[in-house]
């Protein structure tokens, strides 16, 4: 999406100087002076020149080159003279002034001509009319209109209107229960209180308050303007409609509405239908959409209170209506303003593209927190999004069966300790063993093989056990086939934080969220250079179907199944990403269609604890930059280091930490230690010849397996230290470079540069059997075992 800044800026500014102790003083139709009341009015003539100027460049909305401005007529609400005054009674209206321009009837008042108006007083029964084809300007101090049949107020004039509300005056229009849609003067009038066929503005420093009793509160055709002034709507229906556009400039708007809040309707016309909110502040409790446009929704600045309850029904189907916070058929663009938003579907949702580029958005809601089917970009601002939902069975989807790789052992000595007790860890939701090796001869699984394959999908029941068992025999294009037929079923009903039907671009500001489904999810590609993002999560936290490229900003993801996924390629260059608590996968690439998943690591910081594989690449995996830390699993089926290609390791600071799993090690430049005894808790470190500390990590679980990368360097100038006294100082991941370390135990490294032959086995299988013993070959034959077991040896205090 293009940026929007819309052309309207300098208009603005310039008309926010127009002050309106320069207006011409109005006379009535005769030429004579029509009273003594304070008054201002405008210059511009009926023709309404600067506005038509402004709709020439409508046709430019979508790029944010055009909307609506404010002229000297929206911005005046203080009159010198008036055309004529009127007193409003039952039965007794009077009318001061131009009576030719006004006639009163049977409670109905009419006024006919352009001019000023002022009004005052009350109708239990009765409504104004405005007809006639020139402008009107009625001044309402101290209104109360209530109509029998037909809204209070009706507009049918063919220039526009302008309501100003008088200084400290209350006015009131509504309508009746059983009032219906109608024809006055061949126009087709809309069941509600306040209805207008032209351009509308409503300013001034008074009050109103419109209550629909019949359907919708105000329902304008053209261009309604809010420019300020206290306006609070209650209606049966929608609250505010204008139907080309409706546009906020400082009015304090209070909407309480059973379906629609504020919206705009015309679909006809791209350079039409959209909501333009420039300043002042709006409460919305809807039982549909709080702000509904077909076009585009803009928002500069101002205040927004918007809850949507979902109880909005369908009066001719009975089924529900939409329950969105922000709902557009087009674009959604946030540049300033504060929003706080509480939905029983979407806290926004648009069909196009959206945009954040300031502002202030604090979103829950039951469904997606900030969804658009277009591309999304997120370029500043602050963003708190929770979402509430039950997470779809489609969310299934996202794991695929079969993508197991395997691992070669080190060629030196083979891991010591006991194999692990107890049964293998739960695989996440969908997923099941492929075609990996198990124990004794490499093709019999162990006894709880049952148990792995149907742990904890706690949507299991969604999903026929016939087809679950398709998928987990097949490694065919028809099973995936099946399992991707299975998941569409619900692919509507998901609890995104932020999801993006498109290409997701996140450069600056910052986004919080806790999320019951995937925290930030998009179709297309994800590319992340700058946002700071917090995020707990209940199922992923960053997940992409296309590229995903990490340059900048600070990711830290505290809770969550998989930490950061693409379907496609992975790119880590730079930033911060820190994964604090995954119950799977830190870091994953892999997908069900056929591409690349390569996983390419050049720089940036990254910090990994999963309890699945801590990295894992169903294609590639390359690291030449950076730094990466990863606390990996404890469990027999998983390790820290996990590829179905080649793993190639060349620079950078690669420390990866995991106990009696898989093992899995990049096929050259690296240390490699099987036979560690850490316990939780304790550091791990790395130390040079000199006895400077190169990297010390703090495992928050044993850990058995190290990885340390060291390029072209001889293995044996490094030590490996577990335990002991670090005079450093840690980072709040418990990381740290330099210093000493004194005391611990000290572990020799069984495997080092030169003598390592990692990465996928020939067979695909799954490395690290149950017993301890490294199996990586096709047939399950497990590896000559070595003549001596290097247990390690204490360093002296």
């Amino acid at each position: 999406m293009q940026k929007k800044i819309f052309a309207w800026a300098m208009s603005m500014a310039v008309a926010a100087m127009i002050t309106c102790t320069g207006c011409a003083q109005n006379t009535n139709s005769s030429g004579t002076d029509s009273g003594s009341s304070t008054a201002q009015t405008t210059t511009l003539d009926d023709n309404d020149t600067a506005e038509a100027a402004v709709g020439q460049s409508l046709s430019a909305i979508q790029s944010g080159e055009a909307g609506v401005t404010t002229d000297e007529d929206d911005l005046c609400d203080n009159y010198d003279a008036f055309d004529a005054e009127i007193t409003l009674e039952d039965d007794s209206t009077k009318v001061k002034g131009n009576t030719k321009a006004v006639s009163v009837k049977d409670n109905c008042i009419t006024i006919s001509a352009g001019g000023t108006y002022r009004l005052s007083g009350k109708l239990t029964k009765g409504q104004v009319l405005v007809t006639g084809s020139e402008k009107v300007k009625l001044y309402l101090d101290g209104v109360e209109i209530t109509s029998p049949s037909g809204p209070a107020l009706v507009c049918t004039n063919e220039k526009r209107t302008i309501l100003s509300l008088a200084k400290d005056s209350q006015n009131t229009l509504t309508d009746s229960a059983d009032n219906a849609d109608t024809e006055i003067n061949g126009c087709n009038v809309s069941a509600c209180a306040l209805f207008a066929q032209d351009k509308l503005t409503i300013n001034g420093s008074g009050s109103l308050t419109v209550t629909g009793s019949s359907v919708d509160g105000i329902v304008c055709k053209d261009d309604l303007k809010l420019v300020n002034g206290t306006i609070t709507v209650e209606a049966a229906q929608d609250g505010v409609k204008g139907k080309d556009c409706v546009a906020m400039f400082g009015a304090d708007l209070n909407v309480t509405a059973g379906n629609d809040g504020i919206k705009s309707t015309e679909s006809n016309d791209d350079t039409k239908g959209f909501l333009q909110l420039e300043q002042g502040s709006a409460t919305v409790q809807a039982g549909g959409d709080c702000l509904q446009a077909e076009t585009l929704v803009w928002i500069a600045d101002g205040t927004y209170h918007l809850t949507s309850s979902g109880t909005a029904v369908n009066t001719e189907t009975g089924e529900a209506n939409s329950s969105k916070g922000i709902h557009c058929g087009g674009d959604v663009e946030i540049a300033g303003g504060k929003l706080t938003i509480d939905a029983a579907e979407d806290g926004v949702n648009c069909t196009g593209s959206l945009e954040l580029q300031a502002g202030e958005v604090d979103v829950t809601s039951a469904e997606d927190g900030i969804q658009a089917d277009g591309d999304l970009t997120v370029s500043g601002g602050a963003v708190t999004i929770t979402t509430t939902g039950t997470v779809a069975a489609s969310a299934q989807d996202d794991f695929q069966p079969n993508n197991f790789g395997g691992g070669n052992p080190p060629s030196g000595d083979m891991p010591s300790g006991e194999a692990p007790s107890g049964n293998p860890p739960e695989l996440p939701d969908g997923e099941t063993f492929g075609s990996g090796n198990f124990g004794g001869n490499g093709n019999t699984p162990p006894d709880n093989a049952d148990n792995r394959q149907n742990a904890a999908a706690s949507d299991a029941s969604a999903i026929p056990a016939a087809a679950m068992q398709t998928i987990a025999d097949s490694s065919t294009d028809a099973g995936a086939s099946a399992a991707a037929a299975m998941t569409t079923a619900a692919e509507d009903a998901t609890s995104k934080g932020i999801k993006c039907g498109g290409s997701l671009t996140m450069s600056g500001g910052s986004c919080t969220i806790d999320s019951t489904d995937h925290a930030v999810h998009a179709a297309g590609t994800a590319v992340f250079s700058g946002t700071t993002l917090e995020i707990t999560s209940d199922n992923k936290g960053i997940s992409s179907h296309g590229d995903l490229e990490i340059s900048g900003g600070d990711i830290t993801i505290h809770s969550c199944t998989e930490g950061v996924e693409s379907k496609a390629e992975m790119t880590i260059s730079g930033g911060n990403v820190r994964i604090l608590d995954a119950s799977d996968d830190g870091l994953n690439t892999g997908g069900s269609d056929s591409g690349s998943y390569a996983m390419t690591i050049t720089g940036g910081y990254i910090y990994v604890n999963a309890s699945g594989d801590g990295v894992d690449s169903n294609s590639t995996w390359e690291m030449s930059g950076g730094t990466l830390l990863v606390c990996g699993p404890t469990s027999g089926g998983d390790g820290s280091l996990d590829a179905d290609g080649n793993m190639t390791y060349t620079g950078g600071t690669l420390l990866a930490l995991s106990s009696k799993g898989m093992m899995e090690y990049p096929e050259s430049g690296c240390l490699i230690a099987t036979n560690c005894n850490a316990a939780a808790g304790e550091q791990i470190s790395i130390v040079d010849k000199n006895g400077t500390v190169l990297a010390t990590l703090q495992s928050p679980k044993v850990v058995s397996d190290v990885i340390y990368g060291i390029g072209d360097s001889d293995s044996a100038d490094y030590t490996i230290v577990t335990g002991g006294t670090y005079d450093g100082t840690l980072n709040e991941d418990g990381y740290g470079e330099g210093g000493s370390v004194s005391g611990g135990t000290e572990v020799t490294a069984n495997g080092g540069t030169g003598s390592m032959n990692g990465g996928a086995p020939a067979g695909g299988g799954r490395g690290g059997a149950p017993n301890g013993a490294p199996n990586g070959g096709q047939g399950g034959t497990p590896p000559e075992m070595p003549n001596s077991n290097n247990s390690g040896g204490n360093i002296a205090s």
